[in-house]
């Protein structure tokens, strides 16, 4: 609409009564599309299991059972492949049971005053054997906080060893109870060892270290304190792949999600194993998103991210053979 004297253009489309619908309902389908593509397809979100390999995925799967898209999960479980899990923040173990038919499970008895979370290792029961459970209280600082879960794990046509899942105390506020719990999980795995076989010196520590740093002390700073509390016991720290496993709303608390590195690997023995391979690759939306920052949405969520855990897994491949012969 042009008016004398003063230029003022009327916006406003001028569009039939079928096209003010077709509009809405292609933009509906591309993101069903879309959405369709990235849960069903999306290799680059998982690293691809290998057949020489056996494969150990650790997870903190955010108070499962809740409001998780089982279907996203067993979805995801199929393309890992694992032939054990380490998992954290299970509230109830019995639930896992349909993820994984025919696997065997083990879950901690307590998980702290929240919940419980509880750890669990679930294992294939037709590639490994998983023996001598024992749950750990001393790193549960009384009841308040999660204890520790060790396992011995022998796979029928590869490596054996120890693996002890962890939950450290969360928050930046936690950092001086996580401190404490340092020295009671280096003795762990001292103890560990020493009470096992003779010759048996692989051990997989992995979990959620909760590495947030603290009142004047970076992430960065306190992940090398920690390699220093934890290297009397021979532990070393694997590289995380991307350099990140989780993923939170971030200091503006809007769309945009933010990466952070939590979830840790460090182990003992494997001296078969070359340092190059000593490296944990995380799946689901940080391989995906490429440890980037990403908008994510109730509107439009990541199927990951919102659908099963905030953290991602991570993926340790161990080479398939004898390490003890």
């Amino acid at each position: 609409m042009v008016q004398r004297g003063r230029l003022a253009v009327d916006c406003t489309p001028v569009t039939s009564p079928r096209a003010r619908w077709r509009a809405p309902l292609l933009v509906a389908a591309f993101v069903a599309l879309y959405a369709g593509l990235y849960r069903w397809l999306g290799p680059e979100a998982i690293p691809a299991p290998r057949a020489d390999h056996l494969r150990v995925v650790c997870w903190n799967l955010r108070n499962f059972p809740s409001d998780h898209d089982r279907a996203q999960i067993r979805h995801r479980l199929d393309q890992l492949a694992p032939q054990v899990l380490a998992l954290q923040e299970i509230r109830d173990p019995d639930e896992l049971r349909a993820l994984r038919p025919g696997w065997h499970w083990i879950a901690s008895e307590h998980g702290g005053s929240h919940g419980p979370q509880r750890l669990v290792v679930g294992w294939d029961p037709a590639q490994v054997d998983v023996t001598d459970p024992i749950e750990h209280a001393e790193l549960a600082m009384g009841g308040r906080i999660r204890p520790a879960l060790s396992v011995h794990v022998r796979a029928h046509d590869g490596p054996d060893f120890y693996v002890v899942v962890v939950h450290l105390k969360a928050t930046r506020s936690g950092q001086p109870t996580r401190r404490q719990q340092w020295p009671q999980l280096r003795d762990l795995v001292t103890d560990r060892l020493a009470s096992g076989p003779d010759g048996e010196d692989d051990l997989l520590l992995l979990g959620d270290f909760n590495v947030a740093g603290g009142e004047d002390l970076t992430p960065e700073a306190e992940r090398a304190d920690l390699a220093e509390a934890l290297a009397p016991a021979g532990l070393k720290p694997w590289t995380s792949a991307g350099g990140c496993t989780a993923y939170w709303d971030g200091t503006r608390r809007d769309r945009w999600w933010e990466p952070s590195t939590l979830d840790l690997v460090w182990s003992t023995g494997f001296d078969e194993l070359p340092e190059p391979q000593r490296r944990a690759e995380p799946g689901t939306h940080c391989a995906q998103h490429g440890c980037a920052p990403f908008s994510s949405t109730e509107a439009h969520p990541d199927p990951d991210l919102h659908g099963i855990s905030d953290h991602c897994p991570l993926v340790i491949d161990l080479p398939r053979r004898d390490d003890d012969p």
